[in-house]
């Protein structure tokens, strides 16, 4: 036992050696860049919280050398050996079943009706952490940003999530989490949002709770010595002469650490590599009014969680079978109870249906420091996503801006559009601004508070979004370039995805470019330029301009009527996971509920013959990878049903804009996506190339329980081909009903908006 101390006290000190060399620290001088001091040798004492407390057997200096444990795997040897760990030079690899040993879920107020189930972080599956952190050149904060999976892994090996959800809001402050500090995700995977202090009574005084996925240890409230932490940086962390830097847990926000001090790679709005959860069945919707009383094991292999809704009682038992399915039982009060069986499947959105995609391919190892990802490549003329990308339907490969959108031309702004949006955006801002050669930057354009369903700004944008003051004419909203003096002028439009809507001070008259980015400034999810030239030699500026050509105005129909309540028909409408819909080029319903998986909406519309119905549908994929939850194969659907006998079936036209992960490839995960059709909505668009849809079960669609509550008979589910793959779809119907009666309706000019 003393051999083996005396070789874990040399480990810790090439660890802390290290971790001073990483931070800076000159060993062979007097100089340092922290307030902490370097110890010498003799002055090394290995902290308490890093001895292991496992007994390890006698044997020879070497072997035990070698053998011994890393400084990092003490942080979990409180709970071994439910959790296990394993090492190789660079990495500290953490097994778990997902489940921690103290009561679950109880207390829990704002509930999606996810529940606890065992997970796989084993194997390729496991978390792995590096065992030497390195410091980031350009910490990272976390703060509207990596929303989605974990920023660190607790003694226990529970994975601790940002303290926002997925939606921006701060889990702990709006009923989200049971009385541990966590709650389940959509695949019903245990995680903590806040810090799991209670965790120090099992660990001991003055030892870390958690580790941040970037290598450096979460400590409790107070130092291992029980002091007050001083001087904490904006993560929440700092550095001392016992330990080097580490983070603390705090009981507001950031409850965790607040950022990486050291260096982590982001893909698809979290740290990468890292498990992923298996889901079982379809995420839920929230149940409104529900609390949660219990949760227990009832057996092996068995649970039971126990809730209240509306005075009532009610429970969900589950049990996990030998061959990996889960038998669920809902005990609904007086609704009855209802029973489900769900097969665990690798890869997909959350339940257990089957979808037509390639054989799962091999499991992903984990990527070491330093490796990357294969490059991005084009396919064909389309492009592969692997960031937020600003294009223009009428701006070709020269880059020239065409004259109709200068001040010689028609003097309005050009149509954008978008795509790879971070998934915490909640707004977007557009800039337009120039260099001349003296080094001033002018400024055309200014556009913020677009909102986050916002992929496309037509031609002459209008109504979307605040529009800020220019410095040409310094009026609001967009000037038009002109070019003065001889040569080609470049012009920068860069669109911008925010984490928040701003909330400025100054009326939009006084918004320029200058307080545009210090508003944004922490708000900044991504960014994307579009570069244009524009040169005037070219154009005839003495050319006379051509009065307007004056457009006749459409007889008075006599015939139209009086529109009443009467002549409006029911909408039903489901889509896995969102939509969009026009009639008659007007925006006419859009789902209310971003992203939020198999809920219908059912609204009264005043129907227009001949009606052409217009649909934009996303299932909900990461639009840099075309992966649901993380690392998982999504697929979609969509149903229509109308009260004039209107349905969805195999004659209407499909466009499919973005699919993903190209192949099925979950190792290398690209996403090739086209632009949006401009006017694809309008009336008079031409979409007889489109391919007619394809029609597909209810059974393997598998709708969740809103859809049930619905009259869709007679209506199909319709996708694209790729039921899997394809995640953005337009669909386009006309309905014609001959001799049906015109009516008066207010039709806003302008065009229409666009989700």
């Amino acid at each position: 036992m003393i051999v083996c101390l005396l070789a874990m006290k040399r480990n810790f000190f090439l660890f802390l050696l290290l971790s001073r060399i990483a931070h800076g620290h000159d060993i062979g001088s007097e100089g340092h860049t922290h307030k902490d001091h370097l110890i010498k040798p003799s002055e090394t004492v290995v902290p308490e919280w890093y001895l292991i407390q496992e007994k390890i057997e006698p044997a020879a200096a070497a072997e035990q050398t070698a053998k011994n444990p890393p400084a990092l795997a003490s942080v979990f040897a409180a709970f071994a050996p439910r959790v296990k760990v394993r090492w190789d030079e660079t990495y500290l690899f953490v097994e778990t079943s997902g489940l921690p040993e103290h009561g679950l879920m109880k207390g829990i107020t704002n509930w999606q009706q996810q529940v606890p189930v065992p997970q796989s972080y084993l194997g390729a599956n496991a978390w792995q952490i590096p065992l030497v952190p390195v410091p980031a050149k350009l910490p990272l904060s976390i703060k509207g940003r990596f929303l989605r999976g974990a920023i660190a892994l607790a003694a226990n090996g529970i994975p601790i999530f940002n303290p926002q959800n997925n939606r921006g809001e701060v889990s702990a402050e709006i009923g989200e989490l049971d009385e541990w500090g966590g709650h389940c995700g959509r695949a019903d995977d245990y995680h903590y949002h806040a810090a799991p202090l209670h965790l120090q009574d099992k660990v001991g005084k003055g030892r870390p709770i958690a580790v941040a996925l970037d290598g450096y240890p979460i400590f409790g409230l107070t130092e291992a010595d029980g002091s007050q932490p001083n001087d904490l940086d904006e993560f929440h962390g700092h550095s001392t002469a016992a330990l080097g830097y580490h983070y603390h847990a705090s009981t507001k926000y950031p409850y965790v650490n607040g950022g990486f001090h050291g260096e982590v790679k982001e893909l698809g709005e979290q740290v990468d590599p890292q498990p992923s959860a298996r889901p079982v069945r379809g995420a839920g919707a929230p149940l409104r009014g529900a609390k949660i009383t219990d949760f227990a094991k009832a057996g092996d292999a068995s649970y039971r969680l126990t809730y209240e809704l509306a005075s009532e009682k009610c429970a969900i038992l589950y049990n996990v079978n030998a061959d990996g399915s889960l038998a669920f039982e809902y005990q609904n009060g007086k609704a009855g109870t209802t029973k489900e069986t769900y097969q665990r499947r690798d890869s997909g959105g959350g339940d257990s249906r089957p979808r037509p995609r390639p054989d799962q391919p091999e499991q992903q190892k984990p990527m070491r420091r330093g490796e990357v990802s294969p490059a991005v490549k084009p396919i064909g003329n389309d492009t592969i996503v692997s960031g937020l990308q600003l294009k223009s339907p009428a701006i070709d490969a020269s880059s020239v801006l065409p004259i109709e959108f200068t001040g010689d031309g028609a003097s309005i702004s050009p149509p954008l559009a978008w795509s790879g949006t971070p998934l915490a955006t909640k707004s977007y801002a557009v800039i337009m601004h120039h260099i001349d050669p003296a080094g001033q930057t002018k400024l055309y354009w200014t556009l913020y508070n677009i909102p986050s369903n916002v992929l496309v700004l037509p031609k002459n944008a209008k109504g979307v979004g605040i529009e800020g003051s220019n410095s040409i004419n310094r009026n609001l909203g967009y000037a038009p370039p002109h070019s003065k003096g001889p040569g080609a002028k470049t012009y920068i439009i860069t669109l911008y995805a925010l984490s928040a809507p701003l909330d400025l001070s100054v009326p939009p008259a006084e918004v320029n470019r200058d307080v545009l980015l210090a508003a944004m400034k922490e708000k900044i999810l991504g960014t994307s330029e579009l570069k244009v030239t524009y040169t005037r030699d070219a154009v005839a500026v003495a050319a006379p301009v051509q009065a307007p050509v004056p457009i006749p105005k459409e007889p008075i129909d006599p015939s139209m009527i009086k529109a009443a309540m009467s002549d409006t028909i029911k909408a039903e409408v489901y889509a896995d996971n969102w939509f969009a819909l026009y009639i008659n080029g007007r925006l006419t319903v859009v789902d209310p509920i971003e992203f939020l998986p198999h809920n219908v909406v059912s609204v009264d519309i005043l129907p227009e013959y001949p009606m052409t119905i217009a649909v934009i549908a996303h299932d909900n994929a990461d639009p840099q990878t075309g992966l649901e939850y993380g690392n998982h194969i999504g697929d979609a659907g969509f149903i229509l049903k109308f009260a004039d006998g209107t349905v969805t079936d195999g004659t209407w036209k499909v466009k499919t804009l973005e699919r993903g992960p190209i192949n099925g490839d979950l190792k290398n995960p690209t996403v090739k996506s086209i632009t949006r059709p401009e006017n694809w909505y309008a009336i008079n668009y031409d979409d007889s190339k489109w391919e007619n849809a394809t029609v597909y079960t209810e059974q393997q669609v598998n709708p969740k329980p809103p859809y049930y509550e619905h009259d869709f008979k007679s209506a199909s589910f319709i996708w694209s081909k790729e039921l899997a793959l394809d995640n953005t779809v337009l669909f386009r119907k006309r309905i014609e009903k001959p001799g049906a009666a015109s009516r008066w309706t207010a039709k806003p000019a302008g065009p229409a908006p666009q989700p």
